[in-house]
């Protein structure tokens, strides 16, 4: 991947990310946005989950931004727990949407536990992301009636023995979810995807490229 560090303003913090860019690509390349998990838990923009995403989906010709929450890393500012870090994924978004090089019309948005959860809670707020891929999502989050009735393509991917996000009843709060969505379970997997996160890469950069064609 061609990478660059960025940083970029969220209300009046300024935050870390990094920037990838196909080395080929016909035209200007669709964008995916990958958010990371709780920071207390280890996650920043160097989780493995997150770090799968982006090189499966720069080895599909797709741009990728990930960045750290505020608090993390070297991102301003002191972590609140979901209260705050909606604005920090809307500034991302729109950042790589403005992006020189990036169609700004062909942007993606991915998020891994927190991260999902986040996206989830702050849909409103991310109106031009053209579809959406949620690894390990709460139930609770899942639940939320803006998502339920979202009619952007959605895939979410769930691990078979994950007990903070149970894959059986993450498919139940499916069965109400507007179509188009996806739903893949990773057999063996818990919390932590440990050891499956390239098949995660894979399948999150394989539905991306489908959508944002």
């Amino acid at each position: 991947m061609r990478q660059a560090a960025i940083s970029f303003r969220s209300k009046r913090l300024t935050l870390d990310g990094v920037l990838s860019t196909p080395e080929q690509s016909n035209g200007d390349p669709a964008a995916v946005l990958v958010c990371h998990s709780h920071p207390t838990l280890g996650g920043s923009m160097s989780d493995p989950v997150v770090m799968a995403i982006c090189q499966a989906a720069d080895g599909a010709g797709m741009a990728t931004l990930r960045f750290n929450f505020r608090g993390v890393g070297e991102s301003e500012g002191k972590f609140t727990n979901g209260e705050e870090e909606g604005h920090d994924v809307k500034a991302a978004l729109d950042t790589l949407r403005k992006w020189p090089g990036i169609d700004g019309d062909r942007v993606a948005i991915a998020g891994y536990s927190l991260g999902a959860a986040i996206i989830l809670d702050d849909l409103k707020r991310l109106k031009r992301a053209q579809a959406i891929a949620l690894v390990a999502p709460t139930v609770a989050s899942l639940r939320n009636p803006k998502f339920v009735g979202d009619k952007r393509p959605k895939l979410v991917v769930a691990g078979q023995n994950d007990k903070v996000a149970p894959s059986l009843e993450l498919q139940r709060e499916l069965d109400a979810v507007r179509q188009p969505v996806k739903f893949a379970e990773m057999l063996g997997a818990d919390h932590s995807m440990k050891g499956h996160e390239a098949e995660i890469g894979r399948l999150v950069s394989e539905f991306m490229g489908d959508a944002l064609r």
